[in-house]
């Protein structure tokens, strides 16, 4: 935050967080809080984490984004974390559930990636847009979710390709499925679900929230400096078994 503070242990790098009072994004927020990065954490809603500074924005109002990136004076790291799905099959999926998800997962990414283009650019900075699994893997009753984040992912690729000249590294990171409370939820009330989905993973289990925070915090580190314009599959071997047919 622009801010006169003289505190040497602080401040000296800065990461925005989108969805950062949500699952992933929220363990993401954490594990730099205790690394002693600045967060910044833009939700519709405060987190839980005391030690973010939080923004209440709207990633779908673009005027949001831009007044959020004008009260910052740095941006080293952008993690485009805010998402959701909202499940239907094709021919009964309203334009509000398409619309939404959309807006929400490829609309907000974008909005939020060039609103912070400039201060990214003063940093030589990393941009890391959270995709999915289901981006490359179709997801019965998830025509909006799938299309968005593999939008996403196309946009990633745009981006890498036009801002390698600004010094911006842009990836993306494709979790396949995750152990979040939302998806506890659902198996909760379907758990032949979350039986295929682990029968039909190689390494037998979903993926724990801070496996997939600590793998987008160590893509992002100068140890992968060459890293850029590429989507990172994180998924326990899922996409390697023949996908989710008949799974939802």
């Amino acid at each position: 935050m622009k801010s006169n503070s003289t505190d040497v242990n602080r401040g000296t790098r800065t990461a925005v967080i989108t969805g950062a009072a949500g699952a992933i994004g929220g363990v993401i927020a954490r594990q730099l809080v205790a690394d002693e990065w600045d967060v910044v954490g833009l939700d519709l809603q405060s987190g839980e984490h005391e030690s973010v500074n939080w923004l209440t924005v709207d990633v779908t109002k673009s005027e949001e984004i831009i007044a959020a990136a004008g009260t910052l004076d740095r941006c080293d790291l952008l993690v485009n974390a805010a998402g959701f799905g909202d499940r239907a099959a094709a021919k009964e999926m309203t334009p509000f559930q398409w619309d939404r998800v959309v807006d929400v997962c490829l609309t907000g990414t974008f909005y939020t990636c060039r609103s912070f283009h400039p201060l990214l650019s003063d940093s030589g900075g990393v941009i890391v847009n959270i995709a999915s699994a289901a981006a490359t893997n179709a997801l019965e009753m998830h025509a909006n979710y799938c299309a968005a984040k593999a939008g996403v992912v196309a946009l990633t690729e745009v981006l890498a390709l036009e801002w390698a000249a600004d010094q911006i590294r842009v990836f993306a990171v494709s979790p396949g499925f995750v152990s979040t409370p939302v998806s506890q939820k659902g198996f909760a009330e379907a758990p032949h679900r979350k039986m295929g989905i682990e029968a039909r993973t190689p390494m037998g289990r979903l993926a724990e929230i801070d496996e997939i925070a600590r793998a987008v915090i160590a893509l992002a580190s100068s140890d992968f400096a060459y890293l850029t314009g590429t989507n990172v599959i994180i998924d326990g071997g899922f996409s390697t078994d023949g996908g989710s047919s008949g799974l939802f």
